[in-house]
């Protein structure tokens, strides 16, 4: 799917390798172009409204249907290149040492890309300009020809400062040790972000008065991915606004019809027949008057809430989902409600845009300095992906967390400490609920061993987490089974005789950690972000899987850790 032999997966479009991010391919470096540059024309359009209305787009392109057919384009980057043997530095686009062909015609030296680039905040990316910072103290005395560099190692550190880069003409030597400094940054013009976007196009330039940050070009911050899951999952008619106006508008020019002929009778007999209730035909009379769009009414928030509504239906089988609820563990009868068997579940994942040095938010929709990952083209579309899963869904004893959250003390301190870090990043506090924790630490426990029965790794599951005031539970599921839908071992394991010895298996992990007593102590000053009992060796897991970003976690909402707590959500279950 790239202009050369080599291919790239359509779910590395939408992660790592989207429009705007730097790929090393076997023979370069190379930018990804906008999507709107790529030949998808082929690719199936997906027009699920629930996901248009939110995205506020005419569809998604789903890129692993029909891949063959598609082709990606991208351009080499960074231009900079330097030759292994000889160190010559150069902005050409031949991919083979000239110097080192001239001395022998034999000599084909292939050029490695510069591990050096510029970006700022406003998502701009340019070379980082070594002829500017060698000469930026003193012009280069022959300034009619283009200089000659070099790279070179001066030093056993490896370090930084280590690698000089030299001008052959007039043999000045600058260091790379401060090009990462603020104060040069702040003190040469050479930093001032020209616009560059190379993705778009060579010379797609627009006005910025950053100042713009070296980097490596494959640090984690160059590119980072705003993506959207959605579970295509039926609806039901007791749900909220969004999904009753959903389901009118899969249907609409019969409540269009039947409300032109008897007007409220006729949208009072057309919810009968579609089993939605009475008490929702003063909306869809707005709806269909057009005082209310489906896009005012789409929220995230509303989404994961009908996907709640369906997860929770004693059975289902509709389309590609089918679900069904299974027997408990009497052990397991006080901490949840229900477990169901969810043995097809489609996902979409669709990219919605890119930042460049900082992250998106994953908690709210604050704006931030977002770039789009497709340019131009009407009707507005973005990438996506479709994948068919299996999973397990847990709902929580809503009696006994709203106890557990009554009596608890250990969340408090771990909120605060969160919304404190969020002020000092100009982030507004949350109002997180300490069932949140509790789900999140759950999931990922859970989650780690599930991985070790179900022959999936664990970078192949997911979580979900339902919790709000009405919402409490979790979904773990994977969207790595094959074109029938499902492998079928992740919800093997939902039977009840099976999953009762995984929990008390994991929770009997979270009990310890090679970290404590550091990790069980909860104590911030060890942590580098908002967690509590919770860290690398014990609770976290692949960005990949994790829905929050690996925060607000802590073993001590699961168990009792330490003497004196008693805090441990499902500590009773371990002395059975």
């Amino acid at each position: 799917m790239s202009q050369q032999a080599e291919t790239i997966r359509p779910s590395q479009l939408i992660y790592q390798s989207g429009p705007g991010a730097i790929v090393e391919l076997l023979s370069q470096s190379v930018i990804v172009k906008s999507a709107d540059q790529w030949q998808t024309s082929r690719a199936p359009q997906e027009k699920d409204a629930r996901i248009t209305s939110f995205l506020k787009v005419d569809h998604v392109r789903i890129l692993n249907e029909n891949p063959d057919k598609q082709k990606i384009k991208a351009v080499a980057f960074p231009k900079w290149k330097i030759c292994p043997k000889c160190h010559s530095m150069t902005e050409f686009d031949n991919t083979t040492c000239y110097y080192c062909a001239q001395k022998d015609a034999e000599d084909l030296q292939e050029l490695y890309a510069s591990r050096f680039v510029l970006a700022c905040e406003e998502g701009h990316i340019s070379d980082f300009p070594y002829e500017e910072w060698v000469h930026r103290k003193k012009p280069c005395s022959e300034q009619s020809k283009n200089p000659r560099l070099v790279l070179k190692t001066r030093g056993k550190s490896g370090s930084l400062s280590d690698l000089h880069v030299i001008c052959l003409h007039c043999n000045q030597s600058e260091s790379l040790g401060r090009i990462m400094h603020p104060e040069e940054r702040e003190t040469y013009s050479l930093f001032d972000c020209k616009g560059e976007r190379p993705w778009i196009s060579p010379t797609a330039t627009n006005k910025c008065g950053c100042k713009m940050k070296t980097t490596l070009r494959g640090a984690s911050n160059v590119y980072s991915p705003a993506v959207m899951s959605f579970l295509q999952v039926p609806l039901t008619a007791s749900s909220s606004e969004f999904d009753i106006l959903y389901l009118v508008q899969k249907d609409e020019e019969t409540f269009r019809v039947m409300y032109a002929g008897m007007q409220e009778k006729g949208i009072e007999a057309a919810c009968s027949l579609k089993n939605i209730p009475l008490t929702f035909v003063s909306v869809i009379k707005r709806y269909l008057d057009g005082e209310i769009t489906l896009e005012e009414s789409s929220t995230y928030e509303s989404i994961k809430k009908q996907e709640w509504n369906t997860l929770t239906q004693d059975e289902m089988n509709e389309g590609c989902f089918l679900s069904r609820k299974v027997s408990i563990a009497p052990a397991l009868i006080p901490y949840f409600d229900g477990i169901y068997q969810v043995d097809s579940v489609p996902e979409v994942q669709v990219l919605k845009e890119f930042t460049r040095l900082d992250y998106i938010d994953r908690f709210t929709d604050d704006e931030v300095k977002t770039q789009p990952v497709v340019i131009t083209g009407e009707p507005k579309w973005l990438p996506a992906v479709r994948n068919y899963g299996e999973g397990i869904f847990f709902k929580f004893n809503e009696e006994k967390l709203s106890q557990w959250e009554q009596s608890e003390q250990v969340t408090k301190t771990i909120i605060q400490a969160y919304n404190t870090s969020r002020v000092e990043f100009k982030k507004e506090p949350l109002d997180i609920l300490p069932r949140q924790l509790l789900m999140h630490t759950f999931s990922h426990a859970l989650l780690q061993e599930l991985a070790a029965y179900c022959g999936y790794t664990t970078t192949s599951l997911k979580e979900r987490i339902y919790a709000s005031e009405d919402m409490f539970g979790v979904f773990i599921y994977t969207a790595s089974g094959d074109s029938e839908g499902s492998l079928g071992g992740l919800t093997n394991l939902a039977q009840s005789d099976k999953l009762l010895p995984i929990i008390i298996r994991a929770l009997e992990k979270m009990s310890y950690c090679s970290s404590d007593p550091i990790c069980s102590d909860g104590e911030f000053e060890y942590h580098t972000t908002a967690n509590g009992a919770a860290c690398h060796a014990c609770t976290f897991v692949s960005e990949t899987s994790c829905e929050w970003g690996n925060l607000l976690l802590d073993r001590r909402t699961l168990i009792n850790l330490n003497p004196n707590e008693q805090d441990g959500y499902f500590d009773q279950l371990l002395e059975v």
